[in-house]
């Protein structure tokens, strides 16, 4: 059986709020952290210059011409840019449930969102895997991912809200906070990440 693919539209959106991000939450034992709801998807989702972009995988509808089937999986991401390399996409989720995993519904989610990312010139894919997860990230290694922590010695790193609010208000001001610069007179923030645990088994 096929697993069409479609763009999320503002009748997916119920369906969406299961997966972004309670379902993905839930998996990674985060449902505490989770700050957000179908409102603040539609505003960030469907504005003029939309925050993200999704793809989402369906159950065909057993009715044909009926209403759409119902959401199996998902991809959610968005463009960013990177000093290197120019245009990139950041794939925030990449989530299929459980009983539909191991069909390649996983792949055929990823090779679409690669095409978007061709289409748009963009020169690669950033994402983050948990580090327990080890079989979605033998999975995307399998698939020719390379894993910048143990290859760069990245970090992904994250400023919470109140940090955030603490850096805008003290303008710029000296802190007891002081970084050696690197060897190239650069801060050395690259590619940061707004998430640490994002894929679930998507084989």
């Amino acid at each position: 059986m096929g697993f069409p693919l479609s763009k999320v539209s503002h009748s997916f959106l119920g369906s969406l709020t299961l997966f972004v991000p309670q379902e993905i939450a839930e998996y990674h034992n985060l449902l505490d952290e989770v700050k957000i709801n179908a409102q603040v998807l539609r505003a960030d989702g469907f504005r003029r210059d939309p925050f993200f972009q999704c793809l989402l995988a369906e159950l065909p509808s057993l009715i044909p011409l009926s209403s759409p089937g119902h959401p199996i999986g998902y991809a959610l991401f968005f463009f960013g840019y990177s000093v290197h390399t120019g245009r990139i996409v950041y794939m925030e989720n990449l989530y299929v449930v459980s009983e539909f995993r191991g069909r390649g519904i996983g792949r055929k989610l990823l090779s679409e969102v690669a095409k978007v990312a061709l289409a748009a010139d963009c020169a690669e894919i950033k994402f983050t895997v948990s580090e327990w997860n080890s079989r979605v990230l033998a999975w995307y290694r399998c698939l020719g991912a390379q894993d910048k922590s143990e290859i760069d010695g990245w970090h992904c790193l994250e400023m919470d809200a109140e940090t955030l609010h603490r850096l805008a208000g003290d303008g710029g001001h000296r802190t007891s906070c002081q970084a050696s610069p690197s060897t190239d007179g650069v801060m050395g923030a690259q590619g940061a990440r707004p998430e640490a645990a994002t894929s679930a088994w998507q084989e």
